[in-house]
Formats: structure tokens, sequence, C-alpha cells
């Protein structure tokens, strides 16, 4: 990444620093599309979020590129090889189209003209082989996988299954990876938070009118079909209303059309859709693969006929019928006899099912990535990490300078903070996309903390900061005054900063009028008069 500065005044004086991450992820008719539509919803969080997003994908059938492109990614391909034969092949080494020696060859030729800030690889033929060879050329790594089946090198891994745990992948990745595990972190998109409050509502008092079948976006086996072999022959409510959602490269897309016309009930074949979160928070019952949709429907409280079409989903399966989440079958001939007793299962599947993922797992994975280097002309380089990723001591370090004598005092809420309550607000921020709180370090020493709220992208950010108070180092406001102008204005792309502080407080108010912030107005509270302050990006091309 190329580094940009930020003059004292708030001018941009160079072009280009975007946080860059790139996705090595394929789809194909065997492999499915569910891994290349998890990165999607990462990286277009990412995207919003100021990050310069690429994708690495081979061309397989089935691929999705054209579909990645379509969203406006840069995306480089890789053609099918013919495979080598290689000692220790793991057990999806024929997913890949190459070998992982060919497919780290190819990769870095990419990847070596440009830094690369995050390199995130979800792959089942890709393992710690693959990834050390591309370490050297990327700043962190992180591993999407859900098998825990092959050893990793990386510095997080991500694996939303419900029910997983720590020693799963404690012989599996290094002692310092960061891991993420359960269903807390599934990559779902926005939408899904959106509508989990209308979905979960309207489950109050539910009925059984309307089923959604979705066994995945190719279903090659053509469960779909089977499905609806099956419903010919069961008693539905005579108002009940059927849609299919299919995706446009599933080979079985035009013999299940011809299927759902002769079905004795209302039904409609939806393909590609757009609104999957509405479409699903409108459903009663679903049928659906024990795939990436799991945590979707599970997201918006929607009971679930779920079936087992690939061996890798067997573990999630079982894990979520033992916690009654779903109505697990082994064979397509179980499903009538759940769908004609639906009336003894329906609310309490759905009730459990909404506990255990709540749809906010993409911005708590994207807030685990924000820690940076920044480069300050004046100061150096300086780290920070965000409250999310702080280890023990500098979360206890943080607590006791927010409640320093010289630091409490000029917050809004001067009361001493505990423990507990301290570590309930660094929780809530994990999921939190409008506020940001970082420890800043240089040479792993404290300098202070800063934050954002209210950060409105690509125009205005509120922030706050404040220097170590066990630390007497001069100079360490300005410090965190540049940290600040150049993370929002920069990382954050918005083009003016704003903050508030207290009238009575004239030595701030003084420092930050040498900075370049100008008076906006005064408000008024029960104990304090309150000046609010910004300052506005100027740009000036070299």
């Amino acid at each position: 990444m190329e580094v940009c500065r930020i003059n004292v005044s708030g001018v941009k004086e160079k072009w280009g620093y975007r946080l860059k991450v790139v996705f090595r992820v394929d789809a194909s008719l065997t492999m499915g599309t569910g891994h290349v539509m998890r990165c999607l919803t990462l990286a277009q969080v990412l995207k919003e979020n100021g990050a310069n997003v690429e994708f690495i994908c081979r061309q397989h059938k089935g691929s999705l590129i054209d579909k990645i492109y379509s969203i406006g990614f840069n995306i480089y391909k890789l053609g099918i090889l013919e495979e080598l034969e290689v000692a220790n092949k793991l057990a999806h080494s024929h997913w890949l189209g190459a070998t992982q020696q060919q497919d780290a060859s190819a990769c870095i030729d990419i990847l070596k003209t440009n830094q690369t800030d995050w390199l995130i690889v979800d792959h089942y033929a890709l393992d710690a082989d693959w990834q050390n060879r591309l370490k050297p050329y990327c700043e962190k790594l992180m591993v999407i996988d859900d098998l825990a089946d092959r050893k990793h090198q990386c510095d997080i891994l991500l694996d939303q299954t419900f029910g997983r745990q720590q020693e799963d992948y404690s012989e599996l990745v290094p002692k310092d990876c960061q891991l993420l595990l359960g269903s807390q972190y599934a990559l779902l998109r926005p939408e899904f938070a959106k509508w989990r409050t209308y979905s979960l509502e309207r489950r109050s008092k539910p009925e059984f009118k309307q089923l959604l079948i979705n066994m995945g976006g190719v279903d090659v086996d053509d469960f779909t079909g089977q499905v609806l072999d099956e419903l010919k022959t069961c008693t539905l409510p005579t108002d009940v209303n059927i849609t299919i959602v299919m995706g446009s490269s599933a080979p079985c897309l035009e013999s299940v059309k011809s299927k759902a016309i002769s079905l004795p009930y209302k039904t409609e074949v939806k393909v590609d859709v757009d609104n999957m979160a509405e479409i699903m928070a409108n459903a009663d019952i679903a049928i659906g693969a024990a795939g990436a949709t799991t945590w979707e429907r599970c997201s918006l409280g929607l009971a679930t006929i779920q079936i087992v079409v690939a061996e890798n989903q067997i573990f999630l399966a079982k894990i979520l019928e033992q916690h009654d989440a779903v109505q697990l079958v082994t064979k397509v001939n179980e499903i009538s006899q759940l769908l004609e007793s639906s009336n003894e299962w329906l609310k309490d599947v759905g009730v459990t099912a909404s506990q255990i993922c709540d749809g906010m797992g993409v911005y708590k994975v994207s807030n685990k990535m924000t820690d940076c280097k920044i480069l300050l002309e004046e100061f150096g380089e300086v780290e920070l990490y965000n409250y999310v990723n702080l280890s023990v001591d500098d979360k206890v370090l943080a607590l006791d300078m927010r409640n320093h004598p010289q630091i409490k005092k000029w917050m809004h809420y001067q009361e001493r903070i505990s423990k507990k309550t301290h570590c309930e607000f660094i929780k809530s921020l994990e999921s939190n996309m409008d506020r940001r709180y970082f420890l800043v370090k240089q040479k792993n020493i404290i300098i202070g903390s800063i934050n954002f709220s209210e950060i409105n992208f690509h125009n205005s950010v509120e922030f706050g900061i404040y220097t170590n108070p066990f630390l007497k180092l001069r100079g360490s406001g300005r410090l965190l005054e540049a940290v600040v102008s150049q993370y929002a204005f920069i990382k954050l792309n918005v083009n003016k900063i704003k903050l508030e502080v207290f009238s009575s407080n004239e030595r701030a108010i003084n420092f930050y009028n040498k900075c370049g912030f100008e008076f906006i107005d005064t408000k008024k509270t029960i104990h304090q008069e309150i000046m609010r302050m910004e300052k506005k990006l100027a740009l000036q091309e070299l």
C-alpha cells in the first residue's frame, strides 16, 4: 500500500492509501457457490469501509467470476491446469484445478507487484503449504474454513460453524493465531440484520402458509427436484404458497421449473434473487441444505427442515439437531410427515434457531481487521489497536486511563467506570460499525486513546482523544491528533472531522485551534456548555 500524508492544516498531500484486501476463493459446480458468496459479503462491507478489494479465482464451470466482476471488484482469473501427482493430497485437492505449488506461484505473480494488507483464503484445497509460500507477499493472512482437517499458517482463522471449539484448531494453527469461532461470526449480508426484527416479530404467532425451498445455488444433485416429487403426495394447507430459489447455473433449473408447474399448490421459481433476506423473513418454513444459508435462516428465526447434501455438512447438521434448532432428515421422503405435523414444532425450532446467530458476524469480522500502522511525517510509524482486539493487559490499562482523574473530568460521563461495564462496552463494539476505539502505540509504548463515532463514510465523523496520563511525553497530543486526521481523512475517507469540548477547557480549545479546527456552535448540557468544532479536508494534488 502507498502511504498518504496529512499536513497540519488538514491538506491531503498524496493520494493512494487504502487498505488492500485480496481474496483467493473459488466456486464451481462441484464445490458450489457458498465460499464465494460469503467472501463477497465480507468484501462488500470492507469496500464500503474504504478498502480496495480484489479477487483471485480459477475458471471452473460455475465459477461466479462474471458475478464478482459485475458487482464491481477487480478479478484475476486463473486457468485450469493438468494437476500433477503430489504426495499427501488433501481430501479436496481435486477441487483446485492445479497443485498447491502451481496455484501459489500464480498468486505470487499477482501479489508481488503490490503490497497486500490482507490476503483472505477460503478454499478446502489449500493449507499451510500454500499459505507459507504466500505469507511474504501480504501483511496479514486470514483463513476461512469449516472443516478443521488440515494445518494453516495464518494470523486469523474464521470458522463460523456453530459449536466449533478452540481445541478443534489447537494443533492446526500457530499459537498467536486469533481464532474467530462459532456462528456469531457468520458472514451474512447486512440485509439479514436489517430484516431480523421484522422476521422475529411476525413469528410470535406462527402459521404455515409460506414454504421456501432453497437447496443451494447450484444443487448439482437435484435435491430440489426430489423435494418437489415428494410434495406431490404431501398434504399441505390448501392456501400454502411455495417459493423455490435457485441459481442460474443450476443444471436442474429447467427440470425444476417443469415440476413446479405440476404441483397442486401455488408455486413460484425465482432465479438469482437479490432479496433473499426478505424472502426468508416472509417464509414460515424452509427446506434447505446444511450449508452457508443455515446462518441466514437462523438469523431470521426461520424454522427449517434440513437436508445434508454434502459430507462436509454432517457435523453442522448434527450439532443443530442436538440443539433442536432444525428438523434434520436423512431422506427426502421424511419431509412429508414433518410438514404435516409442523404445528407441533414450528415455533420452538424457530425460536431456538434465532438464538444461534444475530446476523452481525460480518461486522464483527471486519472490525477484527482494523488494526493498522500509520506513517506520520513528523512522528514516524505508529500502530492502532482496535479495542475489540486488545490483550487482557491492554484492556486493563485502557480502563485505568479512562478512569484517571485528569481524563474523566473532561468526559460527558464523569463517574468511575467498572471493569464489568468496560468489558461489556468493548463487546458491544464488535458489531458496531458506527464507532471505533483504538489504543495508539509507538515502539510498544501506549501514547493514548482515540475514538470515532457517528461515522458517515465519505462525509464526516466525530472523534475524541486523550493521552496516556501515566506517560509524560511531550507532543503526545499533537501525535494523536495527527493520527486522527490521517485515519479519518484517508482510511474512513471523510471530508470533515468534528469534535465536542467543554467551553471551560481553554487549553484543549487552543490546542484544536492550532490544529486547524474552527468553531461551529455551542450547546448546553445539565452541567456544562459544550463547544463544537470541525476541520475540513482540503484537497491538494501534487
